[in-house]
């Protein structure tokens, strides 16, 4: 009643200000002659605080230079009141000479809202508010808002389950100097009441539990909180119908007449707890199976026999030639294309012949007509219309014999064994003499015809929600253009290729008809996000050792698309400065450029100098390190073709100088320092496709690139080697939880559980340099000590294995690894999947994970004692073997197959898991299982507000070269280690 007497208060309000405008309109222009007719001259708004100038005129019909009318004046000041910005609007002229006038709109804005405030709400988050509430800050405040903001708020805490909600609200007083006021929402949210019973009611077929098991309603429990929710209790009832019609109830429903919820005391006498009871009231029906699918296209025909539905597009000459009589109607019928033949279409059906006599799945049905909806509107083909008749047939001899001897009602000599072959008679006839107990049953037939109509074509492109990013941001990404046929497939993918952008927390796509029936007009919505990123994260690497970083970046700078990053590292072992600016479109074309430029210095530990023990005649390495420090800069530019296509090349000169080698550091370590500062110049050329959903959260797609990078030779510098860097990830969605289409949600259809299958393979092959290159002497071994003073793959090229990103569970220097790997190798081969459940898939992933990885080396990187040692293993492992066995045959036998100072049995045999020949790569046969460590877990990743996080539990596995078993965890560390990652946020 308030809101009803409010509502009336305001209109009496409006019309009254605008009464006293015509007149005062009607006052100023009493003297028409001297001001209508004339042209306008200047136009200036007086009064306007909070509404810019500019904004006021795009809703005016006035223009300078145009003629002051009485239509054009009374449709102004409609078009301003309309707005809803002003409560009062005054228009006066002044003269400026005989033939102009100077027009001037006195207003008086409504206040707008400077802060909406909200006290009290602590079940539910000010953000679920704010987004569906029509008051919204920096815009006008009417009473209806408010009042309106109120109730979807109550309606919020219905949905929530708390009934007891009260809401009222202040609005502060108007701010002279602003225009302004504040509002603020005092919300006492009372009680949550639980539900403690959910009662099927109606099943005779369907186990109640069943339904039960995938409602979102739940019962109070030790882990349900059993929230009552209206928008759940809404969409519930649509899953149990949805649910019953896949199981072949084809009439089911829910009857209103029982289905309901009802507030109760838990305790009638002690009155102390009101909990819900929730009743839903289903009709089975009956059971129904199916019977096949008969597939058609509309042939219709004008009086002048031109095909009313089939496509014009394909049958242009074919129409000419029967408008000109040179062929004839049944021949024109018999040669018009269609765009999908029904071979075609019945290829790609769930359902198929052999299915006939299965319970009937709606469902199914369903997907199948909207599969040929989509595959013509990928063809331009948006009008296209697919109408279904269903046929029922009860498995009877009465109702067989009626349509073996064409007396059923449609049926006649001539199409008698067409429809006994469509309906499938004689299968219904042996499924009622093989099951007699079947007799009764209703099978249902289902025809489609296809109505193909005329293509459509894009008219306009109108983007809407954009305050920050500039128009051709978005349009530049989008693969159709006004003019274009529609193409779903295109429109889909663009959609995508917006939101991966990264700008927008939404983009939704809508039609509009356009001037005429073959136009359409696509409306894209976004909604933005902040795109500023801040990164923040801590690990531990053999590299840079514990570090903490952070990084700071804009996305989208000033609405352009472009990019600037910068990223500061820290810790005992590393510390890096990284800043870098990209452009993604130069000039308005698919070319990007990015520019960067680093600082580091970095601690790097190396293999010390050999020490030989004499009494056991092994070789001993105490730990040594060396600092390096390096600047530099790089140039990139990329290149998108075709739709998902990007070739890139970088070229990337720097500077690195290494000082402070510790004492055991060796000579070609001291021999490097000694050097000073020495030149590095890359070039690297790739190539990458990427068809992802969602780059932030795939869901579907894949993700591959392939690049080379070449160092020094004829590039200069002294590190000097070929790199192949090869990744690819693949995503696929298993079932969403719809449960392929069983319950109709929109939302669930976000929720999929997706797997992802990923390899990342790194592969670094030495190269001689192209200038002074030294001699390959076999004698003198001259290349042998230039490579062992300069190596040409330097320490920091090396590749590490283990940590968040690539094997987790392990360390870099794992005590399981050979101990070859813990210096680093010249390839890493990284396989992994992980199989992802969504918990709420804007904010929280359960996920499974099984990890592989290996290094391997190249002969020509073994040099002086370890060339040396790697050539005699075989013999120093058969000596030392052969002298433990004489010396202490029980402790040699020990030291090979149990792990020191246990009685747990290792996996393999340690001279056989240290043989330097194991971990060379020579060809794709040295890649074998065994020489691979594998992990495997659970974890969680977390989307947070603040940053995200990835907690794992990871166990260590080993081949066992067993069928029956092929992994098992090392008897010695069977324990499940964390593992964790920190991501970026957007602020």
């Amino acid at each position: 009643m308030k809101r009803k007497l409010s509502l009336q208060l305001l209109s009496i309000f409006t019309l009254s200000v605008l009464i006293l405008a015509l007149g005062n309109l009607s006052r100023v222009f009493s003297n028409r002659a001297e001001y209508m007719g004339k042209v306008i001259k200047k136009i200036e708004f007086q009064g306007n605080i909070n509404t810019d100038s500019s904004d006021i005129l795009s809703y005016l019909e006035m223009r300078e230079g145009i003629i002051l009318t009485d239509v054009l004046v009374n449709n102004d000041l409609k078009a301003l009141f309309a707005t809803g910005f002003f409560y009062f609007i005054d228009i006066q002229a002044e003269k400026i000479d005989d033939e102009s006038v100077k027009i001037i709109f006195l207003l008086k804005e409504r206040p707008r809202v400077e802060e909406i405030e909200f006290i009290g709400a602590e079940e539910v988050f000010p953000s679920d508010l704010r987004d569906k509430m029509p008051l919204k800050e920096n815009e006008v405040i009417t009473p209806e808002k408010v009042n309106l903001t109120r109730e979807v708020i109550l309606k919020k805490y219905r949905d929530e389950g708390f009934f007891h909600a009260y809401v009222r609200f202040e609005v502060s007083k108007v701010n002279p100097d602003t225009n302004t006021v504040k509002v603020k929402f005092i919300i006492d949210e009372g009680d949550e009441i639980p539900i403690s019973k959910i009662n099927i009611i109606g099943t005779k077929h369907i186990d109640a539990s069943e339904i039960m098991g995938f409602l979102e309603l739940k019962e109070s429990g030790l882990i349900e909180t059993g929230a009552f929710k209206e928008a759940s209790f809404e969409t519930d009832k649509q899953k149990i119908v949805a649910y019953m019609k896949s199981k072949g109830f084809l009439d089911a429903e829910i009857q209103e007449d029982g289905t309901g919820w009802e507030i109760r005391w838990a305790n009638p006498k002690k009155k102390d707890k009101r909990v819900i009871i929730v009743n839903f009231k289903v009709f089975e029906g009956e059971i129904y199976y199916y019977n096949g699918y008969t597939t058609q296209h509309d042939y219709a025909m004008t009086n002048d026999g031109i095909p009313i539905f089939i496509n014009k597009e394909e049958n242009k000459e074919l129409i000419e030639q029967y408008r000109s009589g040179s062929i004839k109607l049944d021949e024109f019928k018999k040669e018009l294309k269609t765009i999908y033949t029904v071979n075609q279409l019945e290829n790609l059906y769930e359902y198929t012949d052999g299915d006939v006599g299965e319970v009937f799945d709606e469902l199914k049905l369903m997907r199948d007509r909207a599969m040929i909806n989509e595959l013509y509107s990928s063809k331009g083909y948006l009008y296209a219309q697919v109408n279904m008749e269903r046929t029922m047939i009860e498995l009877n001899d009465t109702e067989l014999k009626s349509y073996e001897t064409c007396s059923a009602s449609g049926m006649n000599q001539e199409n008698c064994a067409e429809l006994q072959e469509k309906l499938h008679i004689k299968e219904l006839r042996e499924i009622l003499i093989e099951s007699p107990d079947y007799e009764g049953r209703k099978y249902v037939h289902v025809d489609f015809t296809i109505k193909e109509n005329h293509l459509g074509y894009i008219e306009n492109i109108i983007i809407k929600g954009n305050k920050k990013t500039l128009d051709k941001v978005i349009r530049r990404e989008l693969l159709f253009k006004p003019g274009d046929l529609f193409n779903s497939a295109l429109i889909n993918r663009s959609r995508e290729r917006v939101y991966n952008l990264g700008y927008f927390k939404e983009v939704n796509l809508s039609y509009r008809p356009g001037s005429d029936e073959s136009k359409i007009n696509v409306i894209i919505d976004v909604q933005e996000q902040p795109t500023g990123t801040i990164s923040m994260g801590g690990g531990y690497g053999t590299v840079s050792g514990f570090s903490i970083f952070t990084e700071l970046g804009e996305n989208n700078l000033n609405g352009t698309g472009q990019r600037v990053n910068g990223r500061i590292e820290f810790g005992p072992l590393r510390k890096l400065f990284q800043l870098s600016w990209t452009e993604p479109w130069l000039n308005d074309k698919p070319w990007a450029l990015t520019l960067s430029m680093f600082y580091s210095t970095t601690t790097i530990p190396v293999a010390a100098t050999s020490i030989t023990d004499t009494t056991s005649q092994s070789i001993i390495k105490e730990s040594a390190s060396y600092d390096r420090t390096g600047l530099g800069f790089s140039v990139g530019v990329s290149h998108r073709f075709w739709i998902n296509w990007t070739h890139f090349h970088i070229y990337s000169p720097s500077f690195f100088e290494s000082t402070n080698p510790t004492s055991l550091a060796d000579d070609a370590i001291r021999a490097e320092v000694s050097r000073g500062w020495r030149f590095r110049s890359e070039f690297t050329n790739g190539v990458a496709y990427d068809n992802r959903d969602n780059i932030f959260n795939s869901t579907r797609g894949l993700n591959a690139s392939f690049s080379v990078t070449n160092a020094g030779q004829m590039l200069g510098g002294n590190s000097h080697f070929n790199r192949y860097t090869m990744l690819a990830e693949y995503y696929h969605t298993w079932f969403d939880y719809t449960f392929f289409g069983l319950i109709r949600s929109n939302t669930l259809r976000k929720w999929k559980v997706v797997q992802q299958f990923r390899s990342y393979n790194i592969l670094t092959y030495e190269k001689p340099p192209y200038y002074n290159r030294p001699p390959d002497d076999p004698i003198f071994n001259t290349r042998e000590r230039e490579k062992r003073s300069n190596p040409y793959i330097q320490q920091q090229d090396m590749q590490f294995l283990g940590g968040y990103e690539y094997l987790r569970g392990w360390d870099f220097q794992d005590s399981l690894y050979p101990s070859e790997w813990r210096n680093g190798g010249n390839h890493r081969m990284v396989l992994n999947t992980e199989l992802r459940f969504p918990i709420e898939p804007s904010l929280l992933w359960l996920v499974m994970f099984l990890d592989a990885g290996a290094l391997f080396e190249e002969t020509n990187r073994y040099v002086g004692t370890r060339r040396e040692y790697a050539d005699n293993y075989d013999y120093i492992a058969i000596d030392r073997r052969l002298q433990g066995y004489l010396a202490d045959p029980i402790g040699q036998y020990y030291i090979e197959n149990y792990y020191q100072n246990t009685f747990i049995k290792r996996p393999e045999n340690p001279y056989i898991s240290e043989d330097p020949s194991r971990l060379v790569l020579r060809s794709i046969h040295d890649v074998a299982i065994d020489k691979f460590k594998f992990s495997w877990g659970v974890g969680l990743r977390i989307q947070i507000p603040v940053l995200p996080l990835r907690l794992f539990f990871a166990q260590r596995l080993h081949y066992t070269k067993n069928s029956a078993k092929p992994f098992e965890p090392y008897k010695i560390s069977k324990n499940f280690r964390f593992v964790f990652g920190i991501g970026d946020y957007r602020f």
